[in-house]
């Protein structure tokens, strides 16, 4: 009996034994069955769990297959990622045929780390996609479609880390409304694997800034290139890109794509402005003509630098070193500009003769001064310090000397743009000082509204001119001495006008065209010429001495010195006036009055003869200069003979001329004599104006004797 009992306790505890391993084993079997069957009745469960923890909608599409086993492996026919909510986009990632691996290790990892700063990236073994779609948007607001639910609370994880990356045919378009992109980005690579070169490619097309971008870029893998380490391995990458008629050809090396994305090679760039250039490097460069250079560019963290050993600007040949420093705000640029051969015309397209993209600008109908908006708020952009060497500037062809050197400093500072102490060298003289226009109160206030006038910028312009080589410096007398060696002259014909060339030039402006600033300038320009002499044959042009020329024409052209020749103008609100404006000659003083209005592009001057000694011919009329700037007149004024008028013009600039001769510099032989002529001058006109006061009280004398 007893045998009994032990032997039916003894079969019960086999049983429950049996039963109790059965039930522990049943999550390893279970386990091992998911395993099998590739855990396909959590699918569902994972959209919900994954769609709440992101809060955007999850679909994973079958065949799903799940892998748990020494990491995680995941495999679906299609996973979407729903878009935010106030996005219009069906979607933000649509992937098909996807396969996911990860280590738990690196899940470990990401998790230890998940409230580091800054955060740790995720690190994936391996995804493959067949195809992959996205939708890249960013709103002005800075809300995006890559903005999760707990991006609020803990720090933005950087881009993961992918050892082993595949993407048979990706597409991604990117609406990035703070950066005015709108893109559409082709993308394919394989790579990862030992035993095989990668290769992969990205492809852009699109507007950004309201401008047609294209372009492209071939690596040897986006693995190396997508770390944060910026010790990482640069990767060989060549690629190009096009943007608003701009091409930008590089090749060289990249590295740490989405950390410091350090970048290192040769590129070479041409396109219709430099104005475009800037545009796309935000930056600040000048409308030009057409350009293009090469050189070496490398970027370390934030500070991207150049070497440009020739650069080609309209006829300019240019070179230089920069440095470009994004970390300060707003960023900084240095640097030095030089220039084997600097052609001032093309300095042109920067002050209005064209537009931005490099196309020619239309003026109004009738004017010459260009009035397109100049891009001035961009001053704002940047702040730069850049040395300027030139040895050679190419004046025009009105000009048969050079500056040989130019010397500036320019500086953007808070919007104020400068060339500070300028050293021009011409002719054996030398024109310095500072030019400078201050941007700073275009600056939009976004916080107060908008002004009822609009802001302009703020120019200002200081000169000195010193002993400039008037002989030297023009080419009409070279080209006069040359036409007469062709012809086998005997005589060669004296230059039209010699001298040394001093003065200052003072003027202010505001505006945001170059019409604007000319139209309000305010200021004085002041010139005189020392040891100068005239041509006979500038007095029968002019047609203010008829006695003169014939005897040009008898004699031959010969040079009459200049005894004075001053000319002392003021500006007010864009009109120009002669203060002192004359030629004194020891046979005649010639006189110029009148004015010019540089805001409406008009002439009204008059050029007056006043004999010394008497010429039965000096009985023309003054010669009047009216009209437009691009149509001007030029004939004789209906009235009184040109000598009265002279004799009255004279003495309106008596008082002029005498506040004048002590700023006369003599230049740099302190002999006195260019003021000591002046002065002679001065005293004629004062004999003149007393034989005139004499003659008038003669006059009233003798009406006295008659009443």
């Amino acid at each position: 009996m007893n045998e009994m009992k032990r032997s039916r306790f003894s079969l019960a505890k086999y049983f429950a034994v049996r039963i109790l391993a059965l039930i522990s084993l049943m999550p390893i079997l279970a386990f091992v069955v998911g395993e099998v069957m590739g855990w396909p009745f959590l699918r569902q469960p994972a959209e919900r769990m994954l769609s709440q923890q992101l809060d955007r909608q999850i679909q994973l599409n079958a065949p799903f297959k799940l892998q748990l086993l020494g990491g995680i492996r995941l495999s679906v026919g299609a996973i979407r990622i729903g878009s935010p909510s106030g996005f219009d986009a069906p979607y933000f990632v649509d992937a098909n045929e996807l396969e996911l691996a990860l280590r738990y290790s690196d899940l470990w990892q990401a998790y230890r780390t998940k409230s580091t700063s800054p955060a740790v990236p995720y690190r994936i073994k391996s995804l493959r996609a067949a195809v992959m779609d996205a939708y890249v948007i960013r709103n002005q607001d800075g809300t995006a479609t890559w903005q999760f639910k707990q991006d609020d609370t803990t720090p933005p994880r950087p881009f993961p880390l992918i050892e082993h990356l595949y993407i048979g045919h990706g597409q991604a378009l990117v609406q990035d409304a703070p950066a005015l992109a709108d893109l559409k980005v082709l993308f394919n690579t394989e790579e990862g694997v030992a035993d095989r070169q990668p290769q992969s490619s990205i492809e852009i097309q699109g507007k950004l800034r309201q401008r047609p971008l294209a372009g492209r870029l071939e690596t040897t893998g986006f693995l190396p290139v997508a770390t944060l380490n910026k010790d990482s391995a640069a990767v060989p990458s060549r690629g190009w890109v096009e943007y608003g008629k701009v091409r930008l050809d590089f090749d060289g090396t990249v590295s740490d794509l989405f950390g410091q994305q350090n970048i290192r090679g040769g590129y070479a760039v041409k396109g219709p402005s430099l104005g475009v250039l800037g545009d796309l490097a935000n930056v600040t460069l000048p409308t030009t003509d057409a350009f293009s250079f090469k050189g070496q560019l490398a970027k370390q963290d934030e500070v991207w630098t150049t070497q440009i050993k020739a650069a080609r600007v309209g006829r300019s040949e240019l070179a230089g070193d920069f440095k470009y420093d994004g970390r300060p705000q707003p960023p900084m640029l240095t640097g030095e500009l030089r220039g084997h051969r600097f052609v001032l015309a093309d300095l042109a397209p920067a002050f209005g003769t064209r537009n931005e993209d490099g196309s020619n600008a239309t003026n109004k109908a009738g004017r010459a001064i260009p009035d397109r908006p100049l891009d001035l708020p961009s001053l704002n952009r940047m702040d730069a310090n850049v040395d300027i060497n030139l040895d050679y500037v190419d004046l025009g062809s009105a000009f048969s000397q050079p500056i040989a050197p130019l010397k500036s400093n320019l500086t953007i500072q808070h919007g104020k743009l400068a060339l500070n102490n300028l050293d021009a060298r011409t002719a054996k003289g030398r024109i310095s000082g500072l030019i400078s226009v201050d941007a700073q109160p275009m600056v939009i206030d976004t916080a107060n509204p908008a002004p009822a006038e609009p802001k302009l910028a703020k120019w200002d312009i200081d000169l000195d001119w010193r002993n400039v080589d008037l002989e030297e410096w023009l080419q009409v007398s070279k080209d006069r001495k040359n036409k007469a060696a062709q012809e086998g002259k005997a005589q060669v014909p004296p230059a039209y006008v010699t001298g040394k060339l001093n003065g200052k030039t003072t003027l202010t402006g505001q505006g945001q065209s170059t019409a604007q600033l000319l139209g309000s300038l305010n200021g004085d320009v002041a010139f005189f010429i020392r040891h100068g002499s005239l041509s006979h044959l500038i007095i029968e042009v002019l047609g203010l001495d008829v006695a003169q020329a014939i005897g040009v024409i008898v004699k031959g052209d010969q040079s009459l010195p200049m005894e004075c020749a001053v000319l002392d103008m003021s500006a007010k609100r864009g009109i120009i006036t002669p203060k002192v404006a004359l030629i004194d000659t020891p046979v005649t003083m010639i006189l110029i009055d009148g004015q010019i209005d540089m805001a409406t592009e008009n002439l009204n001057l008059r050029l007056a003869a006043k004999p010394k000694n008497f010429s039965p011919l000096t009985l023309r009329s003054p010669i009047r200069v009216t009209g437009s700037f691009q149509h001007p007149k030029a004939s004789p004024e209906a009235g009184p003979i040109a000598a009265k008028v002279a004799g009255s013009v004279a003495l309106a600039f008596l008082n002029p001329l005498a506040a004048i001769l002590p700023l006369i510099d003599p230049g740099d032989t302190d002999d006195g004599k260019a003021e000591a002529s002046c002065t002679r001058s001065l005293q004629e006109l004062q004999k003149h104006q007393g034989d005139k006061r004499l003659a008038q009280q003669s006059n009233v004398s003798t009406s006295t004797k008659l009443r």
